[in-house]
């Protein structure tokens, strides 16, 4: 069997990728004489086929890429560049040649992933090295800042901020769609330690994901007293004033009902058994509702948890006379239910219908 680092595992491998794999420079000049195109991937199994370069730095076979670099091989192919291969899976001599021989350091692999986030989930070794190399780590790293947060990587991330990467970044990506922060990500892994030290390190407390959650909403959600407690009291105090709160939500046109169970003492609601064994919503006290925007639709998130469901967000839609809404955060999908005191009644029978799609 044969193990190709990050790739799979393969009985055996085709004629030129042996010759790649062994470093056989001899079989492989050969092959370019009776017309080998070293640009054509090899096809390695029904489902995977790489090109001839990468199988080479994947395997590091530093012969083998010199001898493709002297044919003229094509370093910075779009959505498959050099550099990203070389500095997740090679030594410094080979990323270091490849920048030499004209590859480009700023390139984004098929699903957007930079040269940082490669290293990153590859040689950590070769992110100072990247920097050394010219790209940009203020520019660039800030997705491996929050990758390095949620795998609780204290080392990582002291190096990257120790190095001017943005503590607040907050760009969008496949993994983050919703625009989280490094603090938001830590709040969400319910890692304290780390939230503690982002802050001490100058995170802003009170920056909100696209949804509008904060560091301190997520703890709420997540039952984290300690976290919520902590990042409460450096919240600036009239984010959790009643009266402050309500001032601010006029516009949402709140039914007195509404208001009443918000701020009472009974946020935990039992439902009925039913077929999707949703058991229980926990909702949030008033003054920690979650003022959201969904297209040109206003949105106020009253739900922290919906049991087995973590996508799915009571919310309250101030459009008309004011009706309980769901939205489903995973599909950015919104639809009406009814009002509070339907709803109340009977939640889990407006839940199934929203999940069966009769909404």
């Amino acid at each position: 069997m044969i193990k190709l680092q990050g790739i799979g595992t393969f009985p055996e491998l085709p004629e030129l990728a042996m010759y790649i794999y062994t470093g056989n420079v001899n079989a492989l000049q050969a092959a370019r004489d009776k017309g080998w195109n070293i640009e054509e991937k090899i096809c390695l199994s029904q489902h995977t086929s790489l090109s001839p370069l990468d199988l080479a730095l994947i395997t590091q076979r530093f012969d083998v890429v010199k001898l493709l670099v002297e044919y003229g091989v094509n370093l910075n192919v779009e959505k498959n560049p050099a550099f990203l291969r070389a500095v997740r899976y090679c030594n410094e001599d080979i990323v270091r040649y490849l920048v030499e021989q004209g590859a480009k350091l700023d390139g984004y692999n098929q699903v957007g992933s930079g040269a940082y986030s490669q290293a990153y989930f590859g040689n950590k070794k070769n992110i100072p090295l990247i920097q050394e190399l010219g790209l940009d780590i203020k520019q660039h790293g800030g997705a491996v800042l929050r990758q390095a947060v949620s795998n609780f990587d204290m080392k990582t991330v002291t190096f990257l901020l120790d190095h001017g990467v943005d503590i607040n970044y907050q760009k969008p990506d496949m993994v983050y769609p919703y625009g989280a922060t490094p603090l938001t990500v830590a709040a969400r892994m319910g890692n304290i330690a780390m939230g503690k030290y982002l802050i001490e390190r100058g995170a802003n407390v009170t920056l909100a994901e696209k949804d509008g959650e904060r560091a301190y909403t997520i703890a709420v959600r997540m039952k984290n007293r300690e976290l919520a407690n902590y990042l409460k009291a450096l919240e600036p105090i009239e984010l959790h004033t009643i009266e402050n709160k309500k001032e601010r939500l006029k516009k949402y046109k709140l039914s007195e009902e509404l208001v009443n169970f918000l701020t009472g003492d009974r946020l935990h609601l039992e439902l009925a058994p039913n077929d999707y064994d949703i058991h229980y919503i926990d909702f949030f006290q008033l003054t920690d509702t979650i003022e959201m925007k969904l297209g040109h639709r206003k949105l106020l998130l009253l739900s922290a948890n919906i049991d087995n469901y973590s996508d799915l967000h009571i919310a309250w839609n101030p459009k008309g006379e004011g009706q309980i809404g769901c939205y489903d955060v995973e599909h950015e999908e919104y639809a009406n239910l009814c009002s509070f005191k339907e709803f109340i009644a009977r939640p889990e029978i407006y839940l199934i219908r929203f999940l069966e799609g009769e909404l």
